[in-house]
């Protein structure tokens, strides 16, 4: 075997070929490998490490269950994020498919193949494993890729990949293979007289067709170029991170695609007659014991399996008759005039996440009707969908123009396809078709809070007794302590407001808008920022005026929040009546005063006072003004469920913020209504900075 480095085109990217010459190479060591300089370092013992291990450990046993193949992604948001795919050639037999996903793992986990490079990808005879902490899945890249050839297997002949049978067996595989579930097809053709040439094309499943007939055309272009090593060769392997081309004069296996079929109902064992007595040697009828056994296990087997196969397609056709067909899906490649935004949807194979038709979204919503309009989001149109079978959907169109609404449509699925709660709102899938991007949730038919805590309809208003108003704010608790405590991602939402408050049939609340929220380290106090992201009026001092935010962030707009909810007044509509600067200067010369009574919403009845000013009470201790003395989330429920409630410290005072700024500031911008059920009804907007960071 002979060993020969090979430059790359990246920069700095250290790569390492072998050359096969006869002898097959051992699964145990790596065949190439790429090391990626550029995109980082990380120490041993860091959070991306132990990230790492994690995402090897899953990739290995997932792809074992899933056919070869598996992509995963570990940590969410900058620095620890990290990607993964691993895959199984479609020539490689099944024990060495598995032996070879265990030992890729294996060799990553233990830093023997581009120890501590943040991004790399390691390739067998059998498998190849790829990681990075950028957005890689479902983008060819840019590595090159290596050609195998085996000559004592092949006589060499003069540009042999380039002759109109070797082009039109590639052609007519990659055509195959682009659009078929597994990504590889074989076929074979003659080559000569006497000669048969067999092939195979593969690419990863995440690629889409364009990209996996890409990803095939330029290995071919490369193998063209790279003479004499390989397309002067009769049969070689071009791999890559992405695809994967073989041609032989010899026949070779190709794996059998299967998808694994769900559990049939069980079955009553089928009943066994009697044995009957021996037949004497040479009657006619004498056939063997072992014989009817056979014919009677071959039959069962053959029912049994028949019955899974219907049972599998008549689920999969109800499934997509209603628009509700499960699909693999990993990254969108989208673009902004000159700006291409790659946004990767974080989606966990074992989530209920559901990839919708763009023609069953365009029939539930009457091909996007003005009628169906609910509301407009910072990132474009929200309508009202109906499935056939009678579900009601909020149907979110990306709009062609906002650039800025690809990073929130980014945010939205990476963080609400992993958090499930009954006091969020439930995202329920997406459709990438036809250069449309959607997102699709439930639908809840009362709107945000917003439109009926501070409309001027008494009819709506009168939706919100003492009673309804304390189960929503202790619903908004329990959403907020999860997002900080209880979710395996720790949250910060950074745009906790009424309108981003829906309500169910029953009222209760669901928290929404995860466009502006961010990842927390289980170490990190806070994050500082130069961008400010969020509402005026809800905002915190600190994040305000030095970009300072944490989880004592949240706490704060929920006290925003929760005196609105108590006062019906929103808290900018103070700007210019000449009673206060903000509400929350208002509740304090109220609370100073001992007038809760008139402080409180004119619709509540005073019997209801007790709890109102518990309420209040909360409220302050949560807009005070240095975060370190606000409550937590959870400390802030113990005291809506009836626990001791500390008295508002004699040296509160009002939060040193410029809320009073004016609406044409140039440091706000129009407002972003973000409702799932109509546009606002409020006569005031409020100022918004929706900018990621």
């Amino acid at each position: 075997m002979m060993m020969m480095v090979h430059p790359s085109q990246a920069p700095r990217l250290i790569f390492l070929s072998i050359i096969i010459c006869g002898a097959s190479v051992a699964i145990a060591k790596p065949i190439f490998w790429y090391c990626q300089e550029d995109w980082g370092f990380y120490e041993a013992g860091s959070t991306y490490y132990s990230n790492l291990k994690q995402l090897v450990t899953s990739l290995a046993s997932n792809a074992s269950k899933s056919g070869g193949f598996y992509r995963d992604t570990v940590g969410v948001g900058s620095p620890d994020q990290i990607n993964g795919l691993i895959m199984c050639y479609a020539d490689a037999t099944q024990t060495d498919c598995h032996d070879c996903l265990k030992t890729a793992a294996n060799e990553v986990a233990n830093l023997s193949i581009c120890e501590y490079r943040k991004t790399a990808a390691t390739h067998y005879n059998a498998c190849f494993l790829h990681y990075s902490n950028q957005n890689f899945i479902s983008i060819t890249q840019n590595f090159q890729p290596v050609c195998l050839q085996k000559p004592d297997a092949n006589t060499a002949g003069p540009d042999f990949l380039s002759t109109s049978s070797v082009q039109s067996l590639i052609s007519s595989m990659t055509t195959d293979a682009s659009n078929l579930e597994q990504k590889y097809a074989s076929n074979k053709t003659n080559y000569s007289a006497n000669q048969t040439m067999y092939g195979l094309v593969q690419c990863t499943r995440d690629l889409i067709a364009d990209e996996c007939a890409k990803c095939v055309e330029s290995y071919v272009a490369f193998a063209n170029g790279s003479k004499p090593n390989c397309s002067d060769q009769l049969g070689a392997r071009i791999m890559g991170p992405n695809c994967y081309i073989r041609y032989e004069l010899f026949s070779f296996n190709v794996a059998t695609y299967t998808v694994p079929l769900p559990s049939p109902p069980p079955l009553s064992p089928p009943s066994v007659p009697p044995v009957p007595p021996p037949v004497p040697a040479g009657s006619p009828s004498s056939i063997s014991i072992g014989t009817i056994t056979a014919v009677a296990v071959s039959v069962t087997g053959g029912l049994l399996l028949i019955s899974a196969t219907l049972i599998f397609l008549w689920r999969r056709k109800q499934r997509r008759k209603n628009g509700t067909e499960k699909e693999d899906l990993s990254t969108i490649y989208l673009q902004q005039g000159n700006v291409e935004t790659n946004v990767e949807l974080i989606l966990n194979p074992s989530a209920e996440y559901q990839v919708f038709d763009l023609d069953t979204l365009r029939k539930a919503t009457y091909n996007f009707s003005d009628k169906n309009k609910l509301g407009q989001g910072g990132f474009g149109p929200v309508y009202k969908g109906t499935f056939p079978n009678g579900e009601e959907v909020a149907v979110k169109r990306l709009s062609g123009s906002s650039a800025q609404g690809l990073r929130e449509l980014r945010n939205e699925v990476e963080f609400l396809a992993k958090l499930k709660h009954k006091n969020l709102v439930q995202l329920l899938g997406c459709c990438i078709q036809n250069k449309e991007h959607i997102l699709c949730y439930e639908f809840l038919p009362n709107g945000s809070l917003d439109k009926i805590l501070f409309a001027k309809d008494p009819l709506k208003q009168s939706k919100l007794s003492w009673k309804v108003r304390y189960k929503i704010i202790e619903g908004i608790g329990r959403g907020l302590h999860y997002l900080h405590e209880e979710s395996r991602l720790k949250i910060i939402h950074r745009d906790l407001k009424a309108s981003n408050i829906l309500l169910d049939r029953d009222m209760s609340p669901k928290i929404s808008d995860f466009g502006l929220a961010r990842f927390f380290g289980e170490d990190q106090t806070h994050i500082d920022t130069s961008i400010i992201a969020g509402t005026f009026g809800y905002m915190a001092p600190e994040y305000v005026m030095h970009g300072n935010f944490s989880v004592k962030s949240d706490v704060y707009s929920f006290g925003v929040l929760l005196l609105e909810t108590v006062t019906g007044q929103k808290n900018s509509s103070f700007a210019g009546s000449g009673r206060s600067s903000n509400l929350i200067s208002y509740a304090w010369q109220h609370w100073k005063n001992n007038t809760v009574d008139e402080l409180k919403d004119p619709m509540l009845d005073d019997v209801y006072l007790e709890e109102i000013t518990n309420c209040v009470n909360i409220a302050l201790l949560c807009v005070q003004e240095e975060p370190t003395m606000r409550p937590n989330m959870a400390l802030v429920n113990r005291m809506l469920s009836g626990g001791a409630i500390p008295n508002v410290p004699l040296t509160w005072r009002v939060p040193a913020t410029d809320y009073s700024m004016s609406e044409g500031s140039s440091f706000t911008t129009a407002a972003v209504q973000s409702s799932f059920s109509g546009p606002s009804t409020s006569g005031t907007r409020s100022s918004t900075r929706r900018s990621l960071d």
